[in-house]
């Protein structure tokens, strides 16, 4: 602080200034930190003497670290800019960290493929077993999902859990990696994805709601033609209290749609009527009226096949399903 008082020469002034700042940022002091982060970047001139580029990047670098703290994107992203100018001057941990946040910030702002630019930058400065990369992955992966490049967004996925198995965020990575399988339609690997996260939340032993879980298990193993499977996940998933009537609807629509699938229309519309009651617009809820339609058409009931047929042409216009009720009846 003395110094700062005596010194005379502007971007000398302006390196003890920045000083200060970084201090006051490293000891949680935001509000001195940034008083005296941007005193010191107002003062930093190239044109005069005695600039010293490192020092001005490193600045900025915490400026941009302050902002997005703050939740001010732009600001963040212009002050980290501004840094990247002088990039070559940064030590290794700056330059990583200074790509990642930008990156960040392009991800905030919705731009995903410059977003992807600036993490793939950041990777190219860490050696390959950095803790830092499953970072970088996660980021690579949020942004190549976010863009519906499911491929892309399973690599990075699964680079997460290679490098790092016990990562902060596992529940969501392998979330994610399910998702990806899913909107890939491969249900085998999905299904494989949905059934480590049960395991592991078995051995963690926390009491949490899975019901979730196994609706997702009970859909996969329903599209692999394995009904009985599916059914029994359904049921498993029905012994614990769904959130809402609408949850509690799609998983019952499980109910319905694999016993139609395995002969046995009875319990299938007595199960149905049931779901019915609770919600009539869910999730896959195609699969399931259109199952009703026809389980009562097997039952010989002409009057509920009709009204299911009437409901499906009505909530579903475009199925071709419709034309096949339309021949049955």
């Amino acid at each position: 602080m003395a110094a700062l008082k005596l010194e005379r020469r502007q971007n000398v002034r302006a390196y003890f200034s920045g000083q200060l700042g970084i201090c006051y940022y490293n000891l949680g002091n935001d509000a001195e930190a940034r008083k005296y982060l941007l005193k010191s970047a107002n003062l930093f001139d190239p044109e005069k003497p005695d600039f010293m580029a490192d020092m001005y990047g490193f600045v900025q670098f915490h400026l941009g670290s302050l902002y997005e703290y703050k939740g001010d994107v732009l600001k963040s992203l212009k002050a980290r800019k501004l840094c990247e100018q002088y990039i070559d001057s940064q030590e290794k941990d700056t330059r990583w960290m200074l790509y990642s946040g930008i990156s960040r910030n392009y991800e905030v702002l919705g731009r995903p493929n410059e977003a992807i630019e600036y993490s793939q930058k950041a990777i190219q400065v860490l050696s390959n077993d950095d803790p830092g990369l499953a970072y970088l992955y996660e980021s690579m992966g949020n942004n190549y999902l976010s863009m519906k490049q499911y491929s892309d967004a399973l690599q990075y996925f699964s680079k997460v859990l290679e490098l790092d198995p016990d990562f902060e965020r596992q529940d969501e990575i392998y979330l994610k990696v399910a998702n990806c399988y899913h909107n890939l339609t491969n249900d085998r690997m999905a299904l494989e994805t949905y059934r480590r996260m049960l395991e592991l939340k078995e051995i963690t032993g926390k009491k949490q709601n899975l019901t979730w879980l196994y609706t997702r298990i009970a859909e996969c193993y329903f599209r692999l033609e394995q009904h009985e499977k599916s059914l029994q996940a359904a049921l498993e998933a029905l012994r614990r209290r769904a959130k809402n009537h609408l949850e509690k609807a799609e998983l019952r629509s499980y109910l319905t749609t694999n016993q139609y699938e395995l002969g046995r229309y009875r319990d299938a519309v007595v199960e149905g009527e049931k779901t019915v009651k609770l919600a009539k617009n869910f999730r896959n809820n195609n699969e399931f009226f259109f199952r009703m339609a026809l389980s009562y058409h097997k039952l010989g009931d002409r009057k509920n096949f009709a009204k299911y047929r009437k409901l499906c042409r009505k909530m579903f216009p475009e199925d071709n399903w419709n034309k096949y009720l339309d021949k049955l009846g």
